[in-house]
């Protein structure tokens, strides 16, 4: 029977070992900060009457059951968190995709020579992006008003980009 004391002793050490570096992740709290001097606690323990150890481990569960119920407090608001900016980032592409098909809609509805000249001014993964969204014919039309060296580049881009950035910009 004191055997089976000394288990459940060691693992309630064990459990606030593992609550204690639990909670100093979740706070961001340096773990070298806490004083781990179970192994005195634990002789301490034994030496007392054995009155106060199932005290001692009603207090001990209780407060391990307080620092589990924050740390699961903390971890419901991590997940809120994280859904709220994936719904915010989620919004953000659709904008931008929204402000990409407006653009492309005003080089489109240009003729070819005057949105090769301005696209020319452009970054090339930005004329990319925006040759990707308009029509095979005008985006044609454009590429061939380009400088050749230019288009080359282009073309070989818009060839080697990945499908997932395709799909994005052809939604």
């Amino acid at each position: 029977m004191k055997k089976r004391g000394r288990r459940s002793c060691n693992l309630i050490q064990g459990l606030k070992i593992f609550f204690i570096l639990s909670a100093a992740i979740v706070f961001d709290l340096s773990p070298l900060s806490f004083d781990f001097s179970f192994s005195q606690e634990a002789k301490q323990q034994q030496t007392q009457p054995p009155q106060q150890q199932p005290q001692q481990k009603s207090l001990e569960e209780e407060r391990l059951l307080i620092i589990k119920a924050d740390i699961q407090k903390e971890i419901e608001i991590n997940e809120k968190l994280k859904k709220e900016l994936e719904e915010a980032h989620k919004t953000l592409d659709e904008n931008a995709r929204e402000r990409l098909v407006k653009v492309s809609k005003i080089y489109e509805a240009m003729p070819a020579e005057e949105a090769a000249k301005r696209l020319d001014k452009l970054d090339e993964d930005t004329v990319v992006d925006i040759l990707s969204v308009l029509k095979p014919r005008s985006a044609g039309g454009i590429l061939s008003q380009m400088d050749n060296d230019k288009a080359a580049s282009i073309s070989k881009k818009m060839i080697t980009r990945s499908k997932p950035a395709q799909e994005k910009t052809s939604r």
